[in-house]
């Protein structure tokens, strides 16, 4: 499984933080902790994800971020989910859970699984 971290930005972003410190992917850590496809709901996703900054972390004073998980089928095509972050504390691990729907039709490749911070415009 692999992980990416991405920041995308430009000249005309706002970082909008209360103490003045711009967050970004970097500040936060994702692991995927479970991954199964059920029978009922497509593929359950489990996954904590922790802010490593010294600052805590809220989507409305320091912009929005999501994470995106994606996954692709045997055939070659691409599902995917976005889940919004919105409040972590400094340090605090939050463990989420997220399910990822596909067509019944499709078989995954759950080795194509990836799960990426993104920086929402």
């Amino acid at each position: 499984m692999s992980i990416l971290l991405v920041n995308c930005s430009s000249s005309s972003d706002d970082d909008n933080t209360s103490s003045g410190t711009a967050f970004n992917p970097a500040n936060f850590s994702l692991t995927i902790t479970k991954k199964e496809v059920t029978s009922t709901v497509g593929l359950m996703i489990t996954y904590d994800l922790k802010n490593i900054s010294k600052e805590a972390y809220n989507n409305y004073t320091q912009g929005s971020f999501s994470v995106k998980f994606t996954v692709k089928s045997t055939d070659g095509e691409t599902f995917q989910d976005i889940v919004t972050v919105d409040y972590i504390d400094a340090g605090i691990t939050f463990s989420g859970l997220t399910f990822l729907d596909y067509s019944e039709v499709k078989t995954l490749d759950l080795s194509t699984l990836t799960a990426v911070i993104i920086k929402n415009k």
